[in-house]
């Protein structure tokens, strides 16, 4: 690992066309419109959905280092995150975010040592503790035979 501070940063391009182009040194560049919810086209990534999977990548990523440190083997985890976007004291904000996991274990796993791990992982994540918006974790933990 480098040295923090660590930068990233991203270039957007727009015009009178409701389509931005997104780019950063190093990545594919992207195409990117106001949501269909604000009038924007469909088909598009939107700030608003890049902010919600900023959760369920990062949610993911940070598991992984967490399970590694802890010894824990496992088959494969899917994490849906709904983002609320709401007005709060005239400006909208989310407000809340919901963090659904499904985390899928070998037989015979402790689902205890996988909780204590997916809740140290959303404790974890740099992305939900950027944030002020209400987080809530939905943990369900499967044994690979269902």
């Amino acid at each position: 690992m480098t040295d923090f501070p660590h930068i990233y940063t991203t270039n957007a391009q727009g015009t009178i066309d409701p389509i931005l182009k997104l780019t950063s040194d190093g990545l594919p560049e992207l195409q990117v419109s106001p949501p269909t919810n604000f009038g924007g086209p469909e088909g598009y990534w939107n700030p608003e959905a890049f902010f919600s999977a900023s959760v369920s990548t990062c949610f993911i990523l940070t598991f992984k280092s967490v399970a590694r440190a802890m010894k824990l083997e496992w088959i494969d985890i899917n994490v849906d995150a709904d983002a609320y976007l709401d007005k709060q004291d005239s400006k909208l904000s989310f407000t809340k975010i919901d963090i659904f996991v499904t985390l899928r274990v070998p037989v015979g796993s402790s689902h205890d040592n996988y909780h204590k791990a997916l809740i140290k992982a959303e404790a974890s994540c740099l992305i939900t503790n950027s944030i002020k918006s209400d987080i809530h974790l939905h943990p369900v933990i499967q044994d690979l035979s269902k």
